[in-house]
Parts: C-alpha cells; structure tokens; sequence
C-alpha cells in the first residue's frame, strides 16, 4: 500500500497542500511496519474514471487445447484399470500403416513391464489388449500393423 502511495505522490509531483514540489532523480524510503493506517481519505479525488465503451465478444470462436495423441494415448493406457497405479507409459509408437492403432510401452515398480495395443474409435483410445506376451493376438489388430510394433502371435 505505501508503495502505492509513494507512487502516487510521485505521479501528482509531490503536492503539498496548494504548492507542488518537482522531484528529480532516484527516490527511496525506508519502510518500517506500523500500526497507523495506510492512507487516509482525501476530499480531493485522486482518481477520474472515465467511461469506456463495452467490449463485445468476438464472433471467432477460441481454440480449446486439446492433448497431443501421444498424450491422449498415456492417458487412455494410465486409466486403464488393468495397468498398475505406479506405471509409466516410456514407449508410444503410433502405426504409420493404419494411424487409429497405436502402441505404448509401460514399466512399473511393482508389476514389471506391459505391452499395450490401443485403437482409436470414436475419436477416444481405447485399449484393445495388453499384457507382457501375446499381446494383440486374437483381438482384431490388423497382422502388418502387428508386425510394425514387432508384436507376433504363435502359430
């Protein structure tokens, strides 16, 4: 609040009751705590607000951020109630063959490592298979998009 003050002060040219003083150069003060109030009421307006036309909203609609795939692929992996509560999604590969399959790999403290295959519906990632063999065998995953994540299915 004093620096507020002192601010003004500055502004106003350091005014006196009816004379005013020109300040020049640096200005410090030493500030110690106190228990007398900050400011007291003037009868004399420091501030003249003038009135401002209203701001209409703009007609072009705001881009609302949306997660990467990569990151909508990590999340979709750590809400999967099958993953440890303690696993970290280290590898993500989407498939350049058919871009709505992707891979994550995951490493946890106390479940050891997981493979998962997910696939994009709707819009949203859904985990197709998981688990740390045979993962994606049987579950409609496409066998060249298998092959891309070096995932394979015995005989």
């Amino acid at each position: 609040m004093f620096a507020a003050v002192l601010g003004l002060t500055m502004v106003l040219g350091g005014c006196k009751a009816d004379r005013q003083q020109a300040v020049s150069g640096p200005v410090s003060a030493d500030v110690t705590p106190s228990s007398a109030p900050a400011a007291t009421a003037s009868p004399t307006p420091f501030v003249v607000v003038s009135p401002t036309q209203a701001v209409a909203p703009s007609p072009t609609p705001v881009a609302t951020a949306t997660p990467s795939p990569v990151a909508a692929i990590a999340d979709a992996v750590k809400r999967d109630p099958a993953i440890a509560r303690d696993a970290a999604v280290e590898k993500v590969i989407i498939s350049s063959i058919d871009p709505t399959w992707a891979y994550a790999g995951t490493s946890a403290p106390s479940a050891g490592g997981a493979q998962v295959v997910l696939h994009q519906t709707g819009g949203a990632w859904k985990v197709v298979s998981l688990g740390s063999s045979e993962v994606g065998c049987g579950d409609g995953v496409p066998a060249a998009v298998m092959a891309e994540f070096g995932l394979e299915c015995p005989s």
